[in-house]
C-alpha cells in the first residue's frame, strides 16, 4: 500500500511526464520543419543551378511526421458496461464532476474530452445536419433523460439520439492541457451501429481503460466484447476493477480481515483467469516479461473524486488510482511516445540518407559535357525498363495472392455459414445462457421476453460471426507472410538493378569530397527501397489485423444484412406465426398446473428448435448472398495495396529519371557553375545531417 506521499507523487508525475513528453514531441517536430525547410529551399534553388534534386517525395513523408508530432495528443479510449462507474472514474481523473454520474448510459452520447480555452460542448450529427455549440448546462438538459425512458430505450434496442454521431466537450483541465484527449463511450450493452463508431476510434487511440466491476467479476457481455472486439487490436489494454472497497459490503462480517482477504483472492484468481489474454500482445508478456500487474488496477473510483472534488491535490491513497495513473503515463510517454519519435528519427534518418545520395550522384556529374551525359542516361534505359518490369512483376504477385485468397474467404464465409445448424443450440445457449423462458408463460412478462429473445439472437450471431472473422484473419496473415518473403526478393533484384545503374552512370569517378565510387560498398543508388517495398506489406498486414475501417465497414454491411433479415425473419414466425400460435396454445394448456421448471424447460426446447428450423432456412440465402461480399472485401483490400505499391515503386522510378533530366535540361540552357554548385550541394549534405543527429538528442 502506498503512503500518501507517494500516492501524490505518482498522480503529480503523470503530469510531469507528460508535459515532458509534449515538450519532447514538439522538439523533434520543429526539427522536422527544420530539415523540411532546407529540402524547400533547395529545390527552389536548384531550379536555378543545376536542377532539383527530386525530393518532393522525401518533403511530403516529413510533413506526415511533423504533424503526428505537432498534434501532440494522446487518445485514451474509456470501454466499459453499464453501471461500472465510468463516469466517476473520469471525474476522479479530472478532478471534476465534469460528466453526469448518475444517467443510464443509453442516454449518454460517444464523447470527446479535449482541452479547450473555454467550456463549451459540440454536437455532431450523423444525418448531414450541421454541427452544433452549446454550452454546459443546455448540453446536460437536452441529452439527459429519465432512467425509465433510458430503461425502456435499452429493451427495445434503441438510441435515446440516433442522430447524433459524438459530442465534443472542450474545457481548460490541466490534464487535458497536457495532452490528454478521453473518448468516454455508451455501455457495452448497445447497437452494432454504436460500436462500430466506437470501433472507428479504437484505431486512434494511444491506450484503452476498460472498466469492470468488483462486485460483478467479468460478466458474458465484458467477456464477449474483448473477445469479438478487442482481441489482437495491438493496444496498450488497461483494466480498472472499480468499486474494489465495496467488496467487503458483501461479507457476513465485514470487518473480518480473513474472510476479506479470502473473497479478494478469489476475485482475483477470477480476474486473472479472464483477463490474462488480453494484456500484452502474447497473452500477458511483452518481450518476455509477465505484465499483468502493469495492465490490471484495483482501484475506488467513488472514493478518489470525493477526495478531489473537495481538494484537487489531495491525496489518493488507498483507491489504487495513483497506481494506475503513474502506469499509464510511463506507457505514454516511454512506450508510445518514445516510439513516436523513434518513428520520426527513423524517418529523417531515411530521408538524410535519400539525400547524401542524391549529392552523390549529382556532383560527379556537374563536369560532364552535355552530350555524354544524355549518352549515359540513353544506356539506362534498359535498366529502366528492367525497373518497371520489376514493378510489373510485383503487382502480378499480389495478384496471384490476392484473388485466391479472396475467393478463398469468400467460400470460408459460406461454409461457416451452412454449418451454422450443426452447433446453433449449444452455441446460443453460450451467447445467452441467462435467457429466462419462464417469462413466455408470464403474460406480462412476454413482451420484455421477446426483447431478450431478439437481443440473444442478436448476439448468437454477432459471436458466431466473430468467431469467424478471428480465423479468416490467421489465415490471411499466413498468405500476406508468403507474399512478403517474394516481395523482398523482388526489392534484392531491384536493388541490383541500381547498383548497374550506378556504375554506368559514375564509373571510378569520385563522386563527393575526399570519398571514391567502391562498388563493393557504395551502393548510392539503393535508397529508401526498405521504405518502397517493406511499408506497405507491414501496412496490409496491420490492415488484416485490425481489419481497417473499410473491410470493418464491409463486414458490419454483412453482419447489419444478416440480422435485418434472418432475425425479423426468424422472430416473425416465433412470435406471429405458426410455431407461434403453437406455443400460445401449449401456454394455455399448462397454464395452472404450477410446474413453472418444468413448463420453462419445455418452452426452451421448444423455441431453440423452432429456432434452429427456421434459422436454418435462410442459411443458404446468406450463405450465397453475402459470401460474395465477404470476397469483394478481401479483394479490395489487396487491390488497393497493388496500387498503392505500385505507384511507390513508379513514383520512385519517375524521380530517379527526373534527377537525371532535370541536370541536363539545366545543362542545356545555361552553364552550371561546377564549384558553386558543389559547394551549395555539400552543405545541404552538411545542413541536413545536423538537423538529423538534433533530432536524435
Amino acid at each position: 500500500m502506498e503512503n500518501s506521499t507517494a500516492a501524490s507523487g505518482q498522480a503529480q508525475g503523470f503530469m510531469g511526464n507528460l508535459e515532458q513528453a509534449g515538450q519532447q514531441r514538439q522538439a523533434a517536430a520543429g526539427q522536422l520543419g527544420q530539415i523540411i525547410r532546407l529540402l524547400q529551399t533547395a529545390e527552389v534553388d536548384g531550379e536555378a543551378a543545376s536542377g532539383a534534386l527530386e525530393l518532393s517525395e522525401e518533403i511530403k513523408t516529413l510533413c506526415q511526421a511533423q504533424a503526428r508530432l505537432e498534434q501532440g495528443v494522446f487518445r485514451v479510449l474509456v470501454l466499459g458496461d453499464l453501471k461500472r462507474g465510468k463516469s466517476t472514474l473520469l471525474n476522479a481523473l479530472l478532478g471534476e464532476q465534469l460528466l453526469p454520474a448518475d444517467v443510464t448510459p443509453c442516454t449518454a452520447l460517444l464523447t470527446v474530452l479535449k482541452y479547450g480555452t473555454e467550456k463549451q460542448v459540440t454536437v455532431h450529427f450523423n444525418d448531414g445536419q450541421s454541427s452544433e455549440s452549446l454550452d454546459f448546462d443546455t448540453f446536460k438538459q437536452r441529452y439527459t433523460i429519465s432512467p425509465d425512458e433510458a430503461k425502456r430505450l435499452e429493451e427495445e434496442s434503441e438510441l435515446a439520439f440516433p442522430n447524433v454521431s459524438h459530442a465534443v466537450v472542450e474545457h481548460p483541465l490541466e490534464l487535458l492541457k497536457q495532452g490528454i484527449e478521453i473518448i468516454d463511450t455508451p455501455g457495452l450493452n448497445d447497437t452494432e451501429a454504436r460500436n462500430q463508431k466506437v470501433l472507428e476510434f479504437v484505431q486512434s487511440c494511444h491506450a484503452i481503460l476498460f472498466v469492470l466491476s468488483a462486485t460483478q467479476p467479468c460478466t458474458l457481455d465484458e467477456r464477449r466484447y474483448l473477445q469479438n472486439y478487442l482481441r489482437e487490436q495491438g493496444l496498450g489494454l488497461f483494466f480498472l476493477i472499480n468499486g474494489w472497497d465495496r467488496i467487503k459490503d458483501g461479507l457476513v462480517d465485514s470487518e473480518n480481515e480473513a474472510e476479506l482477504k479470502a473473497a479478494e483472492d478469489r476475485l482475483r484468481q477470477v480476474f486473472q483467469t479472464n483477463l490474462t489474454d488480453y494484456c500484452g500482445e502474447d497473452g500477458c508478456e511483452v518481450d518476455g516479461e509477465d505484465i499483468y500487474s502493469r495492465r490490471v488496477f484495483e482501484v475506488s473510483a467513488l472514493q478518489a473524486l470525493r477526495r478531489r472534488v473537495k481538494d484537487a491535490d489531495a491525496t489518493l491513497e488507498g483507491t489504487g488510482i495513483g497506481e494506475f495513473l503513474a502506469e499509464l503515463g510511463r506507457y505514454l510517454t516511454q512506450d508510445r511516445a518514445q516510439v513516436e519519435l523513434k518513428r520520426a528519427g527513423v524517418v529523417a534518418g531515411q530521408v538524410q540518407r535519400r539525400v547524401e545520395k542524391a549529392i552523390a550522384r549529382r556532383i560527379p556529374l556537374l563536369g560532364s559535357d552535355t552530350s555524354r551525359l544524355k549518352q549515359k542516361i540513353t544506356e539506362l534505359e534498359g535498366e529502366f525498363e528492367q525497373l518497371e518490369a520489376i514493378r510489373r512483376q510485383c503487382g502480378k504477385l499480389v495478384r496471384e495472392t490476392g484473388t485466391p485468397e479472396a475467393d478463398k474467404a469468400g467460400q470460408s464465409f459460406k461454409d461457416f455459414v451452412l454449418k451454422l445448424e450443426a452447433t446453433f443450440e449449444s452455441d446460443f445457449v453460450a451467447s445467452q445462457p441467462s435467457l429466462d423462458f419462464v417469462q413466455f408463460l408470464q403474460k406480462d412478462n412476454r413482451q420484455k421476453f421477446y426483447q431478450d429473445f431478439r437481443r440473444a439472437f442478436e448476439r448468437y450471431i454477432r459471436d458466431r460471426f466473430a468467431a469467424w472473422e478471428f480465423t479468416a484473419k490467421q489465415d490471411l496473415r499466413r498468405s500476406i507472410s508468403k507474399l512478403n518473403q517474394q516481395l523482398d526478393e523482388q526489392a534484392a533484384a531491384y536493388a541490383d538493378v541500381l547498383e548497374v545503374m550506378d556504375q554506368k552512370l559514375l564509373g571510378d569517378r569520385f563522386y563527393a569530397a575526399g570519398k571514391t565510387y567502391q562498388e563493393d560498398k557504395a551502393r548510392i543508388w539503393v535508397d529508401l527501397l526498405g521504405d518502397i517495398f517493406g511499408e506497405t506489406p507491414d501496412g496490409l498486414n496491420r490492415t488484416i489485423n485490425a481489419f481497417n475501417s473499410f473491410w470493418r465497414g464491409v463486414f458490419a454491411s454483412v453482419l447489419s444484412s444478416v440480422l435485418i433479415s434472418a432475425v425479423g425473419y426468424v422472430l416473425l414466425v416465433l412470435f406471429t406465426g405458426g410455431t407461434g400460435v403453437l406455443l400460445n396454445i401449449f401456454t394455455f394448456l399448462v397454464a395452472g398446473t404450477g410446474i413453472v421448471g418444468l413448463q420453462a424447460e419445455v418452452v426452451r426446447q421448444m423455441f431453440l428448435r423452432s429456432t434452429k428450423k427456421e434459422f436454418a432456412k435462410m442459411l443458404p440465402r446468406i450463405a450465397e448472398e453475402q459470401g460474395p461480399k465477404v470476397q469483394a472485401a478481401v479483394q479490395d483490400c489487396f487491390d488497393s495495396y497493388e496500387r498503392t505499391l505500385g505507384d511507390r515503386i513508379k513514383t520512385d522510378i519517375s524521380s530517379r529519371r527526373a534527377e537525371l533530366n532535370n541536370l541536363v535540361r539545366q545543362k542545356e540552357a545555361r552553364e552550371v557553375d561546377k564549384e558553386r554548385e558543389t559547394l551549395r550541394l555539400k552543405q545541404l549534405e552538411v545542413d541536413v545531417l545536423k538537423a538529423v543527429k538534433q533530432l536524435a538528442v
